[in-house]
């Protein structure tokens, strides 16, 4: 070949290669010449416009795809839903505080197990709205913002905290049954060890995990389990065995909802649906506790 005519530079040998079988394939003949600062792939003079064409036809057919733009982080995914929460926890503490309307809000939603026994279902609900004092409620609050999110991750909002309050809700009723007549209890922690459960059962059953087989399948209910002794067992008002009963509803509701997820609707419309019937629990289970009280 004479009279050699560069038509692309490139900074390494590997760039070019592709572009040179190019014009192999079309029978075009090439030089590829490296030196110190790159390669160039050269052609002979009377191939210049047919070489180029032919990249250009190349090019024009493998535009790279574009790169999808990247989603905003979900980190934070579901945290209205969570604010809206603590706003009902908040209210409910100031009302009880306050004797709002003359009622005491405590001795009417209060989880005590003998009425619960009864019948007085909505004591396991209404108990989760209440605390005993401003750093019960703070420390539920902190701690129900990370677990909520977390939940909201795998379940979306709506479903999350629909799981959440009925896993606290039947924390409640089986920590009343498992008591004297007598004991009772507040708080939402039991939701919250609720959360912390059906996260570990969920990952636990889903497998979303990085690591499979072996012992290492059990770390996510292994985790679960250590904060459950790390936060739910210690302090002289902890609730102890609403915590553990929280936490057991939890892992069992986490299994099931991990084996049945492909058959749960989890669109923005179901997510707004399992929302409403949360808030309509916890109004209801209200009204009832008002209605005896009277």
């Amino acid at each position: 070949m004479t009279d050699l005519v560069e038509i692309g530079r490139f900074r390494r040998r590997a760039d070019a290669e592709p572009l040179a079988l190019v014009l192999a394939a079309v029978g075009v003949d090439y030089r590829l010449v490296g030196d110190g600062w790159g390669v160039s792939l050269l052609v002979a003079a009377p191939d210049v416009e047919r070489a180029r064409r032919e990249l250009e036809l190349y090019a024009h057919e493998n535009v790279p795809a574009p790169k999808p733009r990247a989603e905003p982080s979900a980190a934070f995914h579901g945290l209205g839903a969570a604010l809206f929460c603590c706003m009902i926890l908040l209210f409910f503490h100031g009302a009880d505080e306050r004797r709002l309307l003359g009622i005491d809000w405590s001795a009417a939603g209060a989880a005590q197990a003998g009425l619960i026994r009864a019948g007085a279902w909505w004591r396991t609900v209404t108990a989760l709205t209440l605390h005993a004092d401003a750093v019960h409620l703070l420390g539920n609050l902190a701690a129900g913002i990370a677990f909520g999110l977390l939940a909201t991750q795998l379940l979306g909002a709506g479903l999350a905290w629909l799981a959440i309050l009925v896993g606290g809700a039947l924390g409640n009723a089986l920590d009343a049954f498992l008591s004297t007549p007598e004991h009772t209890a507040v708080g939402a922690s039991t939701a919250l060890f609720a959360a912390l459960g059906i996260l570990a059962g969920y990952w636990r059953r889903a497998g979303v995990v990085p690591w499979r087989g072996g012992v290492r399948r059990w770390a996510p209910l292994a985790a679960g389990v250590l904060l459950l002794v790390q936060l739910g067992t210690s302090g002289e008002r902890t609730a102890v065995g609403a915590h553990v009963a929280g936490f057991g509803t939890g892992v069992t509701l986490g299994l099931l909802l991990a084996h049945h997820g492909s058959r749960i609707p989890r669109g923005p419309r179901a997510q707004a649906i399992y929302g409403a019937i949360a808030c309509g629990l916890v109004v209801s289970a209200w009204l009832l506790a008002l209605g005896h009280a009277g």
